[in-house]
């Protein structure tokens, strides 16, 4: 969350704001996020969401879908140039594929040219697999298919590239997919932001964290009012911080703050 990523927050954070004037800018910055989704949803473009990680992207596309009743599926992780190829032509049907956390593929030629494919902006789109390939034929897959889903790429990797600096390898080949999608960043200006964010998710019950574990109410303002004392100590915050909190007080109560310091800082 560390980066400027919004110039509407920018902007805002440039004026020196109180904690109201941050709580509203962020509040619109994540209704955009839902509304950029939501258009996903209704078949009006594809989208591209970056940023770090552990900063709830995944959570809101997924919550915006299910609330918009949509047929959508997802792929998660480390997949191939021929896996991808697979779950498009599995999922073809689908209104959203959503790909997340798959930022190796980025860096693979045939992979980015199939996100080329799959991200044009007509309604219908052909993708290809030109090379012979045995388990296709096997799986009964052919080499060419037409589908009609849309596609959110969420990424912790920049994938696009700023002018007059040199691209690294998946900007050079994202490109031209960067070209076809609405981009959107995320993340908050400074450390003061993301604090009052997580008081924000914290006080609205949607640190989802907190109910996979399972967590009580003292243990939530326990873990969280560490973070806000402690917050200089840690290079980043996130959910996924929060969540290895959670793990450590579930444990022991006793030593959850000492090996939080000792292993998350």
């Amino acid at each position: 969350m560390s980066n400027i990523v919004n110039q509407a927050l920018a902007v805002a954070n440039a004026k020196d704001p109180g904690p109201e004037q941050m709580r509203m800018h962020i509040n619109k910055f994540s209704k955009m996020i839902a509304t950029m989704t939501e258009g996903v949803a209704k078949d009006n473009w594809h989208l591209v969401l970056m940023g770090e990680a552990g900063q709830g992207k995944t959570q809101t596309v997924v919550d915006t879908l299910k609330n918009k009743k949509v047929k959508w599926t997802g792929i998660k992780g480390t997949t191939s140039a021929i896996g991808l190829y697979k779950f498009f032509y599995e999922h073809k049907d689908h209104s959203v594929i959503v790909i997340d956390d798959s930022d190796a593929i980025y860096d693979l030629p045939e992979a980015t040219e199939m996100l080329k494919a799959a991200m044009d902006s007509k309604k219908i789109r052909k993708i290809s697999w030109a090379k012979q390939n045995t388990n296709l034929q096997a799986m009964g897959i052919p080499s060419s298919f037409t589908m009609r889903a849309r596609v959110i790429l969420v990424t912790n990797k920049d994938l696009e590239a700023v002018p007059g600096k040199k691209m690294s390898k998946a900007q050079r080949l994202m490109k031209p997919v960067m070209d076809r999608a609405p981009k959107f960043k995320t993340g908050l200006p400074t450390r003061a932001w993301e604090i009052e964010y997580f008081k924000m998710m914290h006080e609205s019950n949607e640190i989802i964290c907190f109910k996979e574990r399972k967590m009580g109410k003292k243990a939530q303002t326990d873990i969280i009012q560490f973070v806000v004392d402690n917050n200089e100590h840690f290079n980043s915050l996130s959910f996924r911080l929060i969540d290895k909190m959670c793990a450590y007080y579930k444990n022991n109560q006793d030593t959850w703050k000492e090996l939080s310091m000792m292993t998350l800082v």
